[in-house]
């Protein structure tokens, strides 16, 4: 029904240019000046990187709906493996409820299963929407905000500095430092931090020793709530820091800045943050019953969806699932994809996993794709699957074996925005 291409010429990305005006209108693109460098922009992003390109969904030669596709590198379970993910998703605002979006959708999932990518993952915009088409729930994300004078206060901050475009190279590299160690981060590069440097909009304070950063937070300021033109908010948008040291310094840095900062945001995929802080509550006195205090707000955002399954588990063939030996029957449900859709055989032996050509097999869980794609991830475990009835499996005896294949210490951390 629809042609999914690329774009290519500047007619196209103009016409594209038009429907994210009236698709985003949050976006604040009211001139011709703002509109013109969004389109330039997007064709110069695609010209000069290899990593992202701009499609179109075509009716005959009419343009209906675009987006935006990402190459990635994702840490999963220790694992590098290819991951695709899409962004500025937009439909014609006068074609609308024509399943546009949805042509599109799919497209996006196929092209990078064709790519050998097992996984693809997306911010969304209706969470039922993409649920619907597969996509499993990520890692929660957890506003807490916080007086400056709560955060601990270390013995320095000595080694606390402003990074600037000389020390990009240092930056780049604590990132995937960190990204070789943690689950669901997105291997970066230095364009991705050079925006950020160059931004008035961004500043980025590091702890930095022995011309090697160890940890930094990237934030900006928003007017406080009473509108003062002295105090304002601060917003952490990545707090990341390889050591104990790095976050001391980084902490007590922030600590000082009580005289003009009313309130430190942070925004982490971290449930545990709240241990930190003596007083983690928000200043809001709400409470709820019997006497719980309010700390955070949550909301859900990254989604994530396998792909191929056969292909995930050849990458994962070097991951160690907790040394568990099991004769897995996994019975995936997905409308989408044909493939996934069915019964795979997977034989752990002291971990690590094979699929097996026989039929026997010790015991068989079943799932959906979408909640299959938040399991694997470890975004959820198998237990909660299984209490909320999401998971079924045909030998409860055997839940914590399951649940323990499928476990890891951390949840998937995703600080990259697409």
């Amino acid at each position: 029904m629809y042609l999914i291409k690329k774009l290519s010429t500047k007619e196209e990305f103009c016409e594209f240019g038009d429907i994210v005006v009236n698709a985003y209108p949050g976006f604040g693109i009211d001139t011709k000046e703002q509109k013109d460098n969004l389109i330039n922009n997007a064709m110069k992003t695609q010209e000069e990187s290899p990593n992202v390109k701009f499609y179109g969904a075509f009716r005959g030669e009419e343009l209906l709906g675009g987006m935006r596709y990402h190459n990635f590198n994702m840490n999963l379970l220790s694992t590098k493996i290819k991951a695709g993910g899409v962004g500025l998703v937009a439909v014609h605002f006068l074609h609308k409820k024509e399943k546009i979006a949805k042509a599109i959708v799919k497209d996006f999932i196929e092209h990078f299963k064709s790519e050998g990518a097992p996984m693809v993952m997306l911010y969304p915009f209706r969470t039922d929407f993409y649920k619907n088409m597969g996509f499993g729930f990520g890692t929660s994300m957890n506003q807490y905000k916080v007086k400056p004078s709560n955060l601990p206060k270390g013995n320095s901050k000595d080694h606390i500095v402003f990074v600037n475009e000389e020390r990009l190279h240092r930056l780049t590299e604590c990132y995937n430092r960190v990204y070789e160690k943690t689950n669901g981060l997105l291997e970066r590069y230095k364009k991705e931090f050079l925006a950020y440097i160059n931004s008035p909009k961004f500043r980025i304070a590091a702890y930095e020793e022995n011309d090697r950063i160890q940890g930094y937070i990237i934030f900006e300021f928003k007017p406080y709530e009473e509108k003062s033109s002295l105090i304002n908010d601060m917003v952490i948008k990545e707090l990341v820091f390889e050591n104990t040291e790095s976050l001391s310094e980084l902490l007590t840095f922030l600590n000082s800045e009580d005289d003009q900062i009313s309130n430190i945001i942070f925004n982490i995929q971290d449930e545990d943050f709240r241990f930190l802080l003596d007083n983690p509550t928000d200043g809001s006195l709400n409470m709820f019953v019997p006497v719980y205090h309010q700390c955070s707000l949550q909301g859900t955002g990254i989604m994530y969806r396998v792909t191929d399954i056969k292909e995930l588990f050849v990458q994962l063939r070097e991951h160690n699932f907790n040394n568990e030996n099991c004769k897995l029957k996994l019975t995936i449900s997905d409308s989408f994809i044909e493939e996934n859709n069915g019964s795979f055989i997977i034989n752990f032996k002291d971990g690590y996993p094979a699929f097996s050509k026989e039929e026997e097999f010790d015991v068989e869980v079943a799932m959906d794709i979408a909640d299959f794609s938040s399991l694997i991830t470890c975004a959820v475990s198998f237990k909660a699957l299984y209490k909320y009835g999401r998971a079924s499996i045909s030998r409860e005896e055997l839940v914590d074996k399951i649940n323990n294949i499928f476990a890891t210490d951390e949840k998937p951390v995703c600080l990259t925005v697409f």
